[in-house]
């Protein structure tokens, strides 16, 4: 639960940060997409009751995929800014952060057992790369890439937790026989 919420912090970060640079009416646009994604991500993730498998506590490989994986994220998101500053493309920031974001997901997948990191970091990679590419002729490409990759993990989130099982009044564990209908 503690990520789906880091995702949701991140994926508003996203949306709201990058709408704002769109302008009007575009921002408001957003605010209205993010307000309807923030729903929709309630019920799916914090309300709907659902079953979760039994998990094992991460090994310390996962640990250190974990940390690796976040600790390159800063570098290169830091050290990508830089050099497209040095560059004078600073307005392509947030595409090559979306990219670096999207990457860092990628290695949880296996690390974790979890395919749902796979889906949301090749997508994010791949909204970054197009966000990098529009960027060039374009600056508010770069700022849709950032609102676009909010809304992508938004949807990789509440997928992940619609394709659940409900709880239905029981415990998922409970090994007693249900009620014939």
């Amino acid at each position: 639960m503690w990520g789906a919420l880091i995702g949701a912090g991140g994926a508003s970060a996203f949306m709201l940060v990058n709408g704002a640079a769109l302008g009007s009416p575009w921002t408001w646009i957003v605010v209205v997409g993010w307000f309807c994604a923030i729903a929709v991500f309630v019920w799916a993730v914090l309300i709907r009751p659902r079953s979760f498998e039994q998990l094992e506590p991460p090994s310390k490989q996962a640990s250190t995929i974990y940390l690796v994986s976040v600790a390159a994220m800063v570098v290169l998101i830091v050290g990508g800014a830089r050099l497209l500053a040095l560059f004078d493309r600073s307005e392509l920031t947030v595409a090559w952060v979306v990219c670096v974001v999207g990457a860092h997901f990628v290695p949880f997948a296996r690390a974790f057992g979890r395919a749902m990191f796979r889906v949301m970091g090749w997508g994010m990679l791949v909204i970054g790369i197009v966000g990098l590419a529009g960027g060039l002729v374009s600056p508010a490409v770069a700022a849709v890439a950032g609102v676009a990759a909010g809304l992508w993990m938004f949807a990789v989130m509440v997928a992940d937790a619609v394709g659940r099982p409900l709880v239905t009044g029981r415990r998922p564990d409970s090994t007693v026989p249900r009620a014939p209908r």
